[in-house]
């Protein structure tokens, strides 16, 4: 499975060459966007707060999730159903990005792969979810690539003043 960059604001998730959503930035800078999967269903992730800090998911005007910084530098994704998810750094010169769940079970592993030469970026996705308790969820794949091109953004200073 994988998520590639066919220009700088729109991600594909494909697995097997079969298209499963995407994911499509207003502006270049990672922080307003449009989730769509397989063309049927569109949610809008936006800032909300006061300082923006957080990012609300929303399908028809209502909120279904929501993505947050915490403390220690990992982004939380939750779910209106209590699920609970969060982002880390993994691997070898943190060249990795993992999303476990509340029991800390690794549900998704993300690889990125940066091409200098066109400026686009690549996910290598491992989803191999064996815990019977985790849905296979196509929108959980797209916010977890929403998290890792927001954390990336965020450790290079590139969405700096941004909102």
């Amino acid at each position: 499975m994988n998520a590639h960059s066919k220009d700088r604001k729109t991600f594909l998730l494909s697995d097997n060459n079969q298209l499963l959503g995407e994911l499509n930035y207003e502006t270049p800078f990672y922080l307003k966007a449009e989730i769509k999967i397989l063309n049927t269903e569109t949610y809008k992730l936006a800032p909300e707060g006061f300082f923006g800090t957080s990012i609300a998911v929303t399908k028809d005007g209502n909120k279904i999730a929501g993505l947050s910084m915490s403390w220690n530098g990992k982004i939380i994704i939750t779910f209106q159903d209590e699920r609970e998810y969060a982002l880390i750094l993994s691997g070898l010169f943190q060249s990795q990005m993992i999303l476990e769940n509340k029991n800390q079970e690794n549900v998704i592993q993300f690889e990125p792969k940066f091409n200098w030469r066109d400026f686009y970026c690549k996910y290598d996705i491992d989803y191999d979810i064996t815990n019977t308790n985790e849905p296979n969820d196509n929108l959980l794949l797209l916010l977890g690539i929403y998290a890792a091109n927001y954390f990336i953004a965020t450790i290079s200073g590139a969405n700096a003043g941004l909102m």
